[in-house]
């Protein structure tokens, strides 16, 4: 981290030229991210420097998370009672992903090139079901002309909770419910300006983590875009781990969780009983 930093400030310093080839360098003020009792959120600062910056140029900084598969499905009515159905898998979703630019998104670059480079929420959550696509869904292309916008489980088909087959706009629905999901509890997160340009070709982004905060190993990605195309970009690593009672309880629940199991059950038995003799006693 130190060395980009210094670099950074060697970058602040060089002549900036309209032919100088563009670049970027960038870093965390913080490496490690530790997850106490008390732990209610934390706020995480990029800096960062440009080559060759110009008036044209704006700046995006995408913090992801470690990946999780997901099981999204629809709630049904059925007989008058609400039921869960029509399961989709997503593989190795982001946990955390947030996204600071200089200016709002969809002035730096149009949906096309977004898609390209995977930047962006929308942009993200459709790469991860195009990837999944082979195991869920058949071409279009080999489904009848009436019905090119219909998709076919496949790898699920037996799943008798599984429709026949499935819209393209239901798979849209999925994802809409995926991105509901992290908004609510702050894991997905947009921040439209969130990054500053300074003087010198000089740039901040602050990034705010919830108190939920994932664990695991994080990856900041720092895009330069120059006429509504990524024309450089860097990336720095973050960890996010447990630290006292909490990461003792948290290694204990997954290196012995058969234990950790057993010892949850004792504890809820002994809180019982001694809530018992308080009663009694009065």
């Amino acid at each position: 981290m130190l060395t980009s930093l210094l670099l950074a400030i060697a970058l602040q310093g060089q002549p900036q030229i309209a032919t100088e080839a563009p670049g970027i360098v960038a870093a965390l003020t913080q490496e490690t991210v530790e997850i106490r009792e008390d732990f209610d959120g934390a706020e995480l600062v990029l800096y960062g420097a440009t080559r060759g910056l110009t008036i044209r140029d704006e700046i995006v900084v995408v913090l992801r998370g470690p990946g999780r598969d997901l099981r999204v499905m629809q709630k049904r009515r059925t007989f008058g009672i609400w039921i869960n159905a029509a399961p989709l898998e997503f593989d190795d979703v982001p946990s955390y992903y947030a996204i600071a630019t200089s200016l709002p998104l969809d002035t730096i670059a149009g949906p096309d090139e977004l898609a390209r480079s995977g930047v962006g929420l929308q942009a993200m959550l459709e790469a991860n079901a195009a990837a999944m696509a082979p195991s869920w869904l058949l071409s279009a292309s080999t489904l009848p002309a009436e019905t090119a916008d219909v998709l076919q489980p496949a790898a699920v088909a037996d799943d008798h909770d599984v429709p026949a087959l499935i819209r393209r706009d239901e798979v849209a629905d999925y994802l809409a419910a995926i991105a509901r999901s992290g908004r609510r509890d702050n894991t997905f997160a947009e921040a439209q300006r969130g990054v500053e340009i300074l003087d010198g070709g000089l740039f901040r982004a602050t990034i705010a983590l919830p108190p939920l905060t994932p664990v695991g190993n994080y990856v900041a990605e720092v895009y330069l875009f120059r006429d509504g195309r990524p024309i450089a970009s860097r990336s720095a690593s973050l960890r996010v781990e447990k630290a006292g009672i909490e990461r003792f309880f948290f290694e204990f629940a997954h290196d012995l969780p058969a234990l950790y199991g057993l010892f949850c059950v004792l504890m809820a038995m002994l809180a019982g009983y001694l809530a018992n003799l308080a009663f009694n006693r009065r």
